[in-house]
């Protein structure tokens, strides 16, 4: 008498809330969780699956008929094998997406009759197709025997059970690291919002410290110089004009940023008896994107402080904004001293640290942030993806 084979595709109950995983049982094994599920990579599974069971049980076969035919256990046992894999696979498919929601909600004793009654289904009819298709009418009768059908079904409710205790683990698990995954993402949501409520608290402070110094300049100038007074009013207004814009409801922009820092080294220039020159290169094509205030600004600043300000002469600072490609380049370079940036200086609250901080909370690691001596002087770039910064 022809032993009998057995095959099982159990599946649990994919959760979308926990897992991408389709749940197949090859997922137990940490390489076959490498590959994204698809219905053709889980059609594979199965037949993989479904191979470890024809070789167990054509090794008792030809260890309880050592005479038979190695060629045609291996072919029997593969055909009847992969029929109730197969249709194990289907059910537990079929039975997902008609009932999936509401067995996941179910509890511990739903969930083993659900395994227990598409692996019971599956086996029987994949016994009935297999021996079906090798015209074993004698051993699909015996299937369905009192005999052969209890063998049969203790055999599937001993699997089933085991299977379903090891899926109903992975779930739960699974549901843990949901939710620790939701946890995560709940607190680097919150701690991005910090990052950003002291970026806005970092902005709101700067305008108070240079607005002062430059009122101070003019009270200075009032009475020596009352035309250049005149003139670094004049370009206040034109400064604070622009920085309302910059941090009004209105999207700031390359061409708002551009002029808000023309109005910016305008006052320099004043303040410093015009030992500080400048210019700015802008491509017309960059001007529509949008960009985060205070970029520019505090690299503006450093090479002011840090590169000429030292500078008996004084000096140029040059600033430009092209795109390359996808990416949007800004760079600021002085013809100064130089400057260096030790770990922890601010510069007056917004230096290279600070700068490296924001961009790491707006862009991550898609930005970059280079410093280059160019002898004489010093030259920063940012690097900023076209799609970010739009």
């Amino acid at each position: 008498m022809h032993k009998l084979t057995f095959s099982d595709n159990l599946q649990p109950l994919p959760d979308s809330e926990c897992s991408e995983r389709s749940g197949h049982p090859l997922e137990l094994i940490a390489f076959f969780r490498r590959f994204k599920p698809s219905v053709l990579r889980n059609l594979v599974y199965t037949f993989i699956w479904d191979l470890g069971f024809v070789v167990v049980f054509s090794a008792l076969t030809l260890l309880y008929e050592p005479q038979a035919s190695i060629g045609r256990v291996l072919w029997v046992n593969l055909l009847i094998a992969n029929c109730i894999g197969y249709l194990i696979h289907g059910g537990f498919a079929l039975g997902n997406t008609v009932l999936g929601p509401w067995i996941r909600r179910q509890g511990f004793a739903v969930h083993s009759a659900y395994y227990a009654a598409v692996t019971v289904v599956g086996v029987f009819g994949g016994y009935w197709l297999g021996f079906t298709l090798l015209h074993w009418n004698e051993a699909r009768g015996y299937v369905f025997s009192p005999q052969g059908a209890t063998q049969v079904l203790v055999l599937s409710l001993i699997i089933s059970s085991i299977l379903a205790s090891i899926f109903l683990a992975r779930e739960r698990q699974a549901r843990a690291e949901a939710a620790f995954q939701r946890e995560r993402a709940r607190v680097e949501v919150a701690e991005h919002q910090f990052h950003l409520a002291q970026l806005k608290l970092l902005e709101a402070q700067i305008e108070p410290h240079f607005l002062y110094n430059t009122l101070a300049n003019v009270i200075s100038l009032v009475d020596s110089d009352p035309a250049a007074a005149k003139r670094m009013v004049g370009r206040l207004i034109d400064y604070l004009r622009h920085a309302a814009l910059a941090s009004g409801p209105a999207e700031a922009t390359v061409g708002r940023q551009i002029e808000l820092l023309r109005a910016y080294l305008d006052l320099m220039a004043l303040r410093t008896d015009a030992r500080l020159s400048y210019r700015v290169d802008m491509a017309p094509d960059i001007a529509a994107l949008s960009l985060p205030p205070m970029l520019l600004q505090p690299l503006v600043e450093n090479a002011i402080k840090h590169g000429l300000e030292p500078k008996v002469a004084g000096g140029l600072v040059c600033v430009a904004a092209r795109r390359e490609n996808s990416t949007l380049v800004l760079s600021v370079a002085d013809n100064g001293l130089g400057f260096r940036i030790t770990r922890g200086d601010a510069s007056g609250g917004l230096g290279l640290a600070n700068l490296r901080g924001r961009l790491e909370t707006l862009y991550g690691a898609r930005a970059r942030l280079t410093i280059e001596d160019t002898q004489p002087g010093t030259k920063v770039t940012l690097s900023i993806p076209i799609d970010a910064a739009a």
